[in-house]
């Protein structure tokens, strides 16, 4: 094996990993941000006037639920 070919597979491995980093804190935010969200659905009803938030946040999870079901054009194989 020599330089060249040394060289080309640190390159792959450094994506790989590179790759792996993005998802873990993309599934690290995503953790997060659902915590977050379960915490104020129980803490919002207790104030009457702050249903409309809580509202919108449903209405928001929704959207995203259904923007995650559809297929982007790169997940078509």
């Amino acid at each position: 094996m020599n330089d060249e070919h040394l060289a080309a597979m640190h390159k792959l491995l450094a994506e790989y990993h590179r790759k792996l980093a993005k998802q873990q804190c993309s599934t690290l935010c995503n953790n997060i941000t659902s915590i977050l969200r379960s915490d104020l659905r129980m803490r919002l009803p207790r104030y009457p006037r702050r249903t409309a938030i809580l509202e919108r946040l449903n209405e928001r999870e929704q959207q995203e639920k259904m923007a995650s079901t559809r297929l982007e054009p790169w997940m078509i194989v």
